[in-house]
Formats: C-alpha cells, structure tokens, sequence
C-alpha cells in the first residue's frame, strides 16, 4: 500500500539523496504526535536509499533501553553487514565500559574524553565507508533513544557534512521536548529538512479506505472513520480489521458500529503501553472522569499541576484519541477502563467519583464508579453516596434498566445507616425485583415486615407488602400489614379506582379474608358514602355504574412500573364481563408486549395468564392452552406463588376439552401451591380437575371435586355461577351415570339463585336442562341455549348445542336439518381445538351442503363476514370482531345471499369459515 498524503515528504528525501549522491550530506527530521505514521514514512525513505545505492544502518530507540549508554548507535552499527576489519574496530569500541561522561542522562552539557573519542572513531569508520558507497543512518523514535548515542550522531553530523551521509530520524512532537539540545542542534544545521508528519485528512482517509475496503465502502464510511480516528493511521488500519471482522460476522461488541472491535480495543493499548507513563496515566483519568474529564479535573486525580498533566492531553488529541478532552468513541474509553490494574482500580475509581460529585456530575456517571469500587459498610462510605445511587436508580427506572436500579439500590441500602432510609429503599427493591425478577422479590418480605413492625413504612408501601403477601398465599400476614376491608376515605380520584380494583380482586382470590363481616363502602369527607363497586355484583349480571368507565381509564392511564397487577386483572376481568371481550384482549396483548419489551417477566407472565383465561371462557382452547404455558414458563412457580393456580387452571381445562388426557394427568401429578386451597383459584381448579375425573369415568371422584367446590364457594360467600357453575357440573356427571331426576334438580337449583341468568351460565343450564326435556320441546330449548351461548361468546358450548340439536333432529326424523347442524357443530370443534366435540360428530355422515362454487366469487370482506354469520354471531358481533360497522355487515350479507342464492342465516354454508381467523388471536413474546 502506497502511503497517503505523504508525497512532499518523500520528495524533499529524494532531493537528499540526489545531493548526497553528489556529495554532500543532510539530515531528515521527521516529527509529529504518536502513531501518525512516521516510523512508516522513515521506512519509505530508507527503500528510496536502499534503491538508489545506499548501505542502510538501522536503529530505534526505546524507553525500556534509555539508560543504556551507545545503545542506539550500536543498533546503527550492528544492523548492517560491515567489511570485517570495520566490525572489529566497532565492538571494540562500543564496548560498554564504565566511563565518565556517558551516561544515560540525555543532552549532557560537556562530552567527556571518552565519548568524544568513540565518536571521533565511528566518525573515522564512516568516512571511509561512505568512499565505497553512500550511507543512510536511520533512527526511529530518537525521543526514547540514550542521550551518549544521540551526542556521538550530532558530532558524526558535524564531521561529514561534505561526505555522501545522510541522516533520517524521527521524533514525537511534544510541548516539552524530551531532547531538546538534540532537537535544537539537529534542525540548525543548513542541509537539515524537516517533515511535521501528522493525520490523515478526510480525503486521505476516504483513500485510504479505498485501498482497503473498496470505493462503495469508502466513499460512505470516510467522514466517521476519519471523526473517530482523526486520521490516525494506526487506529485506521485496526478499524479496517474490525470491518471485515464484522462482515464475515466475526467478533464484535454488542452494539458497536462497523469498524469498532477488539482490534481498535487493541491498538488504542497499543499506542498508550508504548509512549511516556505520564500520557498513559493522563488517559487514564479522562477515561476514569468521563464527561466531568478536562485538565484541571484529570490533574487532580493524578495528584499533580495542570502544567503537568497538559502536555500528555495535547499528545493524546494529536494522536486521534481524544477530541476536546473526551475520547472518541466509547470503545477506546473502555479499553483504557479495562487495562486498569485491580490493586489500583477501586482508589481510583473511588477518587474520580468523588471529584465528579464535586464537579456536579450526572448521578448515573457517579454511580457507575461507586459501584465499581464498592464500598462495603457506612463506615466506608461518605453521606452523598447513598442520594447519588439513589437518583442513578431512579434514571435507570426511567429507561427501564432493571438491573442497573437494582445493583444501585443494593449498594445504597448497603453503605446508608440510616433506618428510615435503608426501609424507603427496601421498598423500591422489592417493587423493581417484584417486576423484574418474580422470584428474587421473596428475600424482601421479611425485612419488609420486620421495617413494618417498627413503623417505617408508608401507607401505600403498607399495601405493597400485603399484596405481595397474599400472591404468595400468606393471608394472615397480608391482613395484619394492611386492613382490604377498611374504607379507602380520601383517596384521589384515579388513585381511588386502582384501590377499588385491587380489594375488588384481592376479595375475589382471597375471600377467606373477608368472611365474617365486610365494611360498607368508603366515606366521603362529608360522611356520605362513597361510590364504590364490586367484581362480584358484576358477575352476578348486576348493573354497575361507571364501572366499565373506570377500567377504561385506569387501562388507559395505566404505567406498568407503578401500577398493581392486582387492579389491572380486575378491570380486564370488568371489560370481559361486560361484553367486552375483544376489547379486554387487545389491551391483554397490548400491555403484554409493553411488559416484554421492558423487560417486566411478572406482568408479562401474569397477563399470558389472563389472556389465557379469557380465552377459555370463549371456547378458544388452543389459544387458551398456548397462553398459559407462555405464562407458565415466562415465571417460575416460585415466582407466581399461589396464584399459579390461574393458569394452572386453565391448561389443564383446555387439556381435557381438547381431549388431551395424558397431558392433563401430567398437570394433576404436579399438584399446586400449598397454599392455593384457601384461595378461590382452588374451587377453580378444582372444577377442571373434576371435568378431567369425568372424562376418564371417574365419577365418585368427579362428584367429590365439584361438591367440594360448591361447599368452599358457599362458606365463602362466592357462590356465583358465573365464577364457577359447579352445579351444572354434577348435573352432567348425574346424566353420565343416568341420575336424570338428580341432574334435573340440580340444573333447576342453577337456574333459580342469583347470577343464574348470566348468558354462559343460563345457556349452559339450558342445555343440560333439553336432555331431560321431552324429545319435540328440546330443539326449541336447545334455540334458546344457543342464542344466550351466541351472545356470551362461548364457541365451544356453543359446539356442544349444534351436536345436541343434531341428535335431536335426528330421532325427530329431520336429516335435513341434523346434517346441517352437524356440520356446524364439526367446523366449531375444528375451530376449538376441541377433540372430544369432533370424535362425538366425525363419525355421521356430512350433507356437503351443495355447490359451493358460488363462494369463489365473494369478495374477501364478504366472506369474512359470511363465515361469522354462519357460526352464528349477531350483525353486532360481527361489527365489533371485524371493526365494522352493522350497517356494512347488512350489506355485505345482502350481496352474500344473493350471489349465494340463499334466502337466511341458516341457510349459509358453514364451510365458508374454513380459514378465517379472529384477528384477537395473536401472541406477545414472553
């Protein structure tokens, strides 16, 4: 590779040479800040003697060797292959002897006696040389070479003016020179040149990248390789490395830019192990000092005068390491970070923290020190450390780095002495690891109720502690830190909603609780009560005001760092409760995709599970069955404590519906937290391990897990059919064991208590109650079912009623209309998932309903809305699952039944569902 940008350079050496040649002698000083190229330019020069003729005589100072005397003059001498008689003369007269006057001390003032003589018989050597052939003598880094060598070549220079010698050296441009007379002496001579060698320009680094990386490359890589390089030559060639590293997809830091790696890493350490200690230690501390680094703040840290530490930082910018006191980019911070020694790395980093602290620096940048330097008791500590990480936790919260607030507020809590504080900061771990890491969350508890006991929690981080009690089933201890049934007077108005929400859940989970006598709703200051709500009216099919208005707004408003989970699944449990189910779905998955996002596992998990409860509810068993075991393996069972049992639950539902008894045995064998029975997730999952007893003919067993569910609701007070129909349950296991009067007083009690007319409940009974219905009345009781199981949104009853007025169609003698209803019973069992409805309808034989070449000329948007109008969803459904308006669904199924030729909703093909999708189904990451 030719070099760049250095052409006057080489053609001033060349006009040396040409003189040199003709007889007279010169010198080449080339000089610049560290890395720029010189060494590489001085090698130039000697391929450019070495072709015109000249015995080439080499040498390189270095700092290791300074206090060698004559080192570099005899690398000079050694380095070329002399006639015999001239080597002999050189080792005897280099050899080291201890003589006054040579010394390592650079530019010493007199020569002495002996130094002068073996310079006078090098000089002597050289002169007869340079009759056989011209000579160049050239010296790299002559800044670290021993001062006795740098004295003989001024005194051979002086001597051979007007002999074919030329001498080229190279030195680093400094603000004090580390040989000055040398320096002096050398540029005064009449037939000395000088070169200032410094970094390349944008446009020869655009070349140079073209050489290297090729034009399409260069031409867009050029300006931010030069800005983070300032044409540094060394830095560009590992830069260059890093590039094709990156683009056979080899190593790279996580983050980092095309050209940025281990190889820039490397040569930053380089440059910095090679130079003087003193620019070493000034790169040191603008990397330890970060964005609080200038020549005041670093020469503090040092310990040192400004005067000192100025010089380093000009050789540092000179190089293309820094920019305005501030390395380049953040890869040569580190690498600088990292070469640090770990006997010196905590005094430092505690020393930096301090002086940016004193400097006002952004708390995170301070924290970052104390955290590396770690200060482990009060005592070790100074008292603005503990505000300091506190505020860095707080910013960190705000760009939800979780791990970062934790660490900081771990070492806070850590060094503070403080009670009140350590108790204020226990409670902010708990929260963040309550989001972030479920199972970390429990070593909290302890300290947190201990802190209680002593009065230093607030009221709100009261409430914190006892839900976080209760999600891990320890009822008693929730109820001695924070009263659920008490009065929520002087809340403010969304505050006041989210409370409501929250014992509105917490008294539908944990009834045990509230037996025995509840609070009235909360007082206003003016002694009038309150507006409040409760979860259970809802679920009895009790109106309640603004309900569906107050979980909209606290949905809406809704931060997940800061809100209760607890008071979230109320209003989504309000939202699909009020017939709004595709709404609740959408904020389940828009809040689960925020939470994964934000690195949030609980809320992420927890609302997989809701979502997955939702699901079951509406007869979606694959949905239902992959939310649950997202929510399952997004937290581990110590982490989701008692409520495990929610989706729990659900899977092993959705299992047995779907006929997968292996994998609901499996779920059984597993068992559920010990303290989930004193829970209402119990009866729940007591049900679905019912229905599994009765889809294995285990009926006794069947029997017992549905009346014991009965008996705990009952006790608790929650006996809500739209909660848990365990009553409809024993009805069914009565009809498989052909109890028909038992399962008919039964679905009648269901009937009859509060909350029997819920949609799902209702529809449900009266399916049950059709099959003991005398055969000609059940279709028109099996209508009815259907039309309240439409409206509820339970596809798979909903299945289950299609197949029941099949068979009633069938031993009425209407084929007919069994085959249709069959039909539309198999597409929704294919739709469910639901193994068992299809093995009851696969058998019989399928009218195939006809031609349905007509279909391929519906438009997409018909045949959408023609395959949820043949499930049997109301115009309104259909606007709100495809987010239409009625009157355009109207429309649409006018232009269906006309291109159809059919004349009703019944008469629709229900084949023209196959491939259509809820646009409710989608998933979020976990």
């Amino acid at each position: 590779m030719q070099l760049i940008e250095r052409a006057e350079a080489l053609a001033n050496f060349r006009s040396l040479i040409e003189k040199a040649l003709g007889g007279t002698g010169g010198v080449m000083l080339m000089t610049g800040s560290g890395a720029t190229g010189k060494s590489a330019l001085l090698q130039a020069c000697a391929n450019e003697a070495g072709a015109a003729g000249f015995l080439l005589m080499k040498s390189a100072g270095s700092r290791a060797e300074r206090m060698f005397p004559l080192g570099t003059l005899g690398q000079l001498f050694r380095s070329a292959e002399l006639p015999p008689e001239f080597a002999d003369e050189v080792e005897q007269t280099l050899v080291p002897e201890p003589i006054n006057g040579i010394s390592g001390v650079p530019d010493p003032v007199v020569l002495g006696q002996n130094l002068t003589h073996v310079a006078a018989r090098l000089c002597e050597v050289l002169l007869v040389l340079t009759k056989r052939q011209p000579i160049l003598l050239s010296v790299d880094d002559a800044h670290n070479a021993d001062g006795p060598s740098l004295q003989a070549l001024l005194y051979i220079q002086r001597r051979m003016a007007n002999a074919p010698l030329l001498l080229a050296v190279t030195s680093l441009s400094q603000r004090r020179s580390v040989n000055p007379l040398f320096s002096a002496e050398l540029t005064g001579q009449p037939n000395c040149v000088q070169a200032r060698v410094a970094g390349l320009s944008p446009t020869g680094v655009e070349e140079f990248l073209r050489e290297t990386v090729g034009t399409e490359p260069a031409v867009r890589l050029a300006p931010e390789y030069h800005r983070l390089s300032g044409g540094n030559p060394l830095l560009l060639h590992a830069m260059v490395q890093d590039y094709w590293d990156m683009a056979q997809g080899g190593w790279s830091p996580e983050g980092c830019q095309p050209g940025v790696g281990r190889h820039l890493h490397q040569a930053v350490l380089s440059c910095l192990h090679r130079w003087d200690p003193r620019i070493l230690d000034a790169a040191r501390g603008v990397a330890l000092l970060g964005r609080s680094a200038s020549t005041g703040s670093v020469a503090q840290l040092l310990g040192v005068k400004p005067a000192h530490v100025l010089p380093a930082l000009e050789a540092l910018d000179g190089a293309g390491l820094l920019q305005g006191c501030q390395f380049r980019h953040p890869t040569m911070r580190k690498a600088v970070l990292r070469d640090l020694s770990p006997d010196r790395q905590s005094v430092m980093y505690m020393r930096a923290a301090r002086i940016m602290y004193q400097l006002g620096a952004e708390p995170g940048d301070i924290a970052d020190h104390l955290l590396t330097s770690s200060p482990a008791t009060p005592a070790e500590a100074e008292p603005w450390m503990v505000a300091v990480l506190r505020e860095a936790a707080q910013a960190a919260l705000v760009h939800d780095d979780q791990d970062r607030a934790i660490s900081c507020l771990e070492l806070a809590r850590l060094i503070c002495d403080d009670e009140a504080t350590r108790a204020a900061m226990l409670t902010e771990l708990a929260r963040v690891n309550w989001c972030h890491r479920p199972a970390a969350a429990l070593r909290f508890l302890a300290p947190l109720e201990d802190a209680f006991g002593r009065g230093q929690l607030a009221a709100a981080d009261a409430r914190a502690l006892s839900r976080y009690l209760l999600w891990h089933g320890r009822t008693c201890r929730a109820a001695g830190v924070y009263d659920w049934t008490a009065p929520s007077c002087g809340t403010p108005s969304r505050g006041h909603s989210r409370l409501c929400f929250t014992r509105e859940w917490v008294r539908l989970i944990f009834p045990t609780m509230f037996v025995g006598g509840e609070a009235d709703g909360p007082t206003g200051e003016d002694g009038t009560a309150g507006r409040e709500f409760s979860l259970s009216n809802l679920l009895l099919g009790k109106a309640e005001e603004d309900i569906v208005g107050a979980a909209q707004e606290l949905l809406e408003s809704c931060n997940l760092a800061e809100a209760e989970l607890e008071a979230v699944f109320g209003a989504l449990l309000t939202l699909a409760h009020t017939g709004r189910y595709q709404e609740a779905v959408r904020w389940c998955e828009s809040l689960g995709t925020e939470g994964a996002a934000r690195g949030f596992s609980r809320w992420t998990a927890a609302l997989a599970g809701i979502r997955s409860w939702l699901a079951v509810q509406h007869g979606e068993l694959g949905e239902a069955r992959r939310y649950a075991r997202q929510a399952l393996s997004g937290m581990s069972r110590t982490g989701w404590g008692v409520i495990l049992g929610l989706p729990l639950t659900v899977l092993l539902r959705a299992t047995v519906a779907m006929g997968d008894l292996d994998e609901a045995a499996e779920i059984i064998k597993r068992g559920v937290p010990d303290d989930m029975p004193r829970t209402t997730l119990w009866p729940l999952f007591l049900q679905a391990r019912g229905d599994y007893y009765l889809a294995t003919n285990r009926t006794r067993a069947a029997l017992g897990d549905f009346h014991e569910c009965g008996e705990l609701l009952r006790e608790w007070d929650l006996d809500i059919p739209a909660l848990v129909d365990w009553r409809c349950a024993i009805a069914r296991t009565y009809l498989q064991i052909g109890a028909v009067e038992e399962a008919r007083q039964k679905i009648t009690e269901q009937l009859s208590i509060p909350g029997g007319t819920h949609p799902r409940v209702h529809g449900r009974a009266l399916r049950l109650l059709a099959s003991v219905t005398e055969l000609r009345q059940r279709p028109a009781r099996l209508q009815e079912a259907m039309s309240l199981l439409q409206r509820s949104g339970d596809l798979l009853e909903l299945g289950w009623a299609y197949a029941d007025l099949s068979d009633a169609y069938q031993e009425l003698g209407d084929i007919t209309r069994a085959r249709l209803m069959v039909r539309r019973a198999k597409q929704i069992a294919k739709a469910c998932e639901a193994g068992p409805l299809s093995a009851r309808v696969q058998p019989r034989e399928e009218d195939s309903g006809g031609d349905l070449g007509e279909a391929a000329a519906l438009s997409d948007a018909e045949r959408r809305v023609a395959a949820l109008a043949a499930f049997g969803y109301t115009n309104r459904e259909i606007s709100e699952r495809l987010f239409i308006t009625v009157s355009t669904v109207e429309q649409h199924l006018t232009r269906v039944y006309r291109k159809l030729n059919v004349k009703r909703r019944a008469d629709l093909p229900t084949e023209l569902s196959l491939g259509v999708r809820d646009s409710s189904k989608q998933t979020y990451p976990v």
